[in-house]
């Protein structure tokens, strides 16, 4: 949907008013679970790498990563890591603060 508005001293102009696209998270489709294995051995280290599978193919992986980091998620798989991992960004992080 567009709507006319006045824009000096341009005149009139087309302006959009639909809302912007947004990238879709590729999780948004799959089973929740996926994401949160019981476990770290056996079967969920397979169930680990198939959630990181879906977020590599994710164009949010990054942020998403930025606000597990943030929030502080302690279980399951966020922004392509497991909860060792993040700790571990976490802890580097820390160490390049305290230098």
């Amino acid at each position: 949907m567009h709507t006319i508005v006045r824009t000096a001293p341009y005149g009139y102009g087309a302006v959009s008013t639909a809302a912007p696209v947004r990238p879709r998270q590729a999780c948004a489709d799959e089973d929740p679970e996926l994401f949160f294995p019981i476990g770290d051995s056996g079967p969920a280290l397979l169930q680990i790498e198939e959630a990181k599978a879906v977020c590599r193919r994710c164009p949010l992986m990054e942020s998403c990563l930025q606000d597990a980091l943030e929030r502080s998620e302690a279980f399951g798989v966020w922004g392509g890591t497991d909860e060792g991992e993040r700790r571990r960004l976490k802890r580097r992080a820390a160490r390049r603060r305290a230098a």
